[in-house]
């Protein structure tokens, strides 16, 4: 998965897949410190994804802007980028608009996938 620096930020672009439908989420953001994935709601309704109210939880999500409610649920099937996602714990909020992201990338991501960031070349790959 190859990424660019924007601002000093890793940011990708990254195709998600989930029950057989496909959308390019294109400002995404790389974020280690960021324990785990968020991708933003309505881009995810697009694909099918769709708000689990009656077995979601609700999070608190704390960071430099501050505290936001986001909506965590289990998610099986999902592809992001090439990396499949079976059982994975994924948070659901409005990144896109308070943040200006389509998704955050987060350490979970990572580490479930067992995945090298390479600044030097700017990719993502499976270590």
């Amino acid at each position: 998965m190859k990424f660019d620096m924007d601002d000093h930020l890793p940011l990708v672009s990254v195709e998600i897949e989930y029950s057989g439908r496909k959308k390019i989420f294109g400002n995404v953001l790389l974020d280690t410190g960021c324990s785990s994935t968020i991708l933003d709601t309505d881009l995810c309704e697009e694909i099918g994804l769709l708000l689990d109210l009656e077995n979601a939880i609700t999070r608190k999500m704390y960071g430099i802007g501050g505290t936001e409610i986001i909506i965590e649920q289990k998610v099986s099937g999902m592809i992001i980028d090439k990396f499949r996602l079976n059982n994975f714990t994924l948070q659901l909020g409005d990144v896109r608009e308070k943040h200006g992201f389509d998704g955050i990338i987060g350490s979970d991501f990572f580490s479930s996938n067992k995945l090298i960031i390479d600044f030097k070349n700017l990719e993502v790959s499976k270590g």
